[in-house]
């Protein structure tokens, strides 16, 4: 049986919710006679103004800084400006004083990790990881100091662009573009060895195939192919090899080949090499001396 509350009865005699007793309250008939409270006779105001106090600790006098009683902590200096019970919580007017990060963002932890290797990815979401390389004497990585250099020369069209390395050995240019930012890395290199150790390192960074692709051919093949298919890149990067079969590779990215209107063409080169006379559809960007190394860039027309 269910247990229910016993209706109300009835009667007569309950007063109306909207009647003469739920009305407003009169104003205060201060003639009426009558003590308004022990001891007190509302006609004859036996109060005097000279009696009023501005609060209710006692009657006849007013209480001051050194009285006994003045215990609001003004004068200890406990509720100084930014100080107080609240002093570290938050205040739309002071926004530095919120805890925590902002809402909606995640505070991303700071990476303090020592680059001390050219092995090394010299900065962004990699930083501090290290890349495989081949046991050839032939297969080096880029100098760290000089990716660093060329890096924050092209640090705002690094991010969320596309970047072709020719020559990639084990995908140094590309895997560093890639923590920086970059949407797309393709990594052109004709021998097997070196396209072993790169896709391994692709997948050690955790490197999708969305993100980071590998061609095992020539490089003036896929720059003609990739001329044929209209496919082009924001950066095309070039490690100059040594012999003569750089000329052909030149001449087709001079003509642009992969590269789009404004793109830049990065190449590293020895300091007695010699730059082509004609450069085409290019024209000088940039120049970094890096010793042994120098660093030649050029902008698509």
């Amino acid at each position: 049986m269910e247990n229910r509350r016993p209706p109300r009865s009835n009667s007569n005699d309950r007063k109306s919710f909207f009647g003469p007793s739920r009305s407003a309250p009169q104003s205060r008939n201060n003639s009426r006679s009558g003590p308004s409270r022990p001891g007190g006779d509302r006609t004859n105001n036996n109060r005097s103004n000279d009696n009023r106090t501005n609060d209710n600790r006692g009657g006849g006098q007013r209480t001051g800084p050194g009285d006994s009683r003045w215990r609001d902590g003004r004068t200890d200096g406990r509720f100084a400006r930014n100080d107080g019970p609240n002093a570290g919580g938050y205040n739309k007017r002071r926004p530095d004083a919120r805890r925590g990060p902002a809402h909606g963002k995640r505070e991303e932890p700071e990476n303090n990790i020592k680059i001390t290797s050219d092995s090394q990815v010299t900065d962004g979401k990699l930083r501090g990881r290290v890349l495989a390389n081949s046991v050839s004497p032939k297969s080096i990585h880029t100098d760290r100091k000089l990716r660093e250099v060329v890096f924050k020369v092209i640090s705002r069209r690094v991010k969320g662009g596309r970047i072709l390395d020719l020559g990639a050995g084990c995908g140094t240019i590309g895997i560093e573009a890639i923590s920086r930012g970059a949407m797309l890395a393709t990594f052109v290199e004709r021998s097997a060895r070196m396209c072993s150790v790169l896709r391994k390192n692709l997948t050690e960074m955790g490197i999708k195939d969305g993100h980071g692709e590998v061609a095992e051919t020539e490089i003036i093949g896929f720059l003609k192919k990739a001329s044929l298919r209209k496919r082009v890149w924001d950066i095309v990067y070039f490690d100059v090899p040594t012999g003569d079969e750089h000329t052909a590779i030149l001449d087709g990215l001079t003509r642009g080949f992969g590269l789009k209107p404004r793109g830049l063409l990065i190449i590293e080169h020895a300091p007695d090499f010699s730059h082509p006379d004609n450069l085409k559809q290019m024209r000088p960007w940039r120049t970094i001396d890096h010793g042994e190394k120098i660093l030649s860039i050029y902008e698509r027309i």
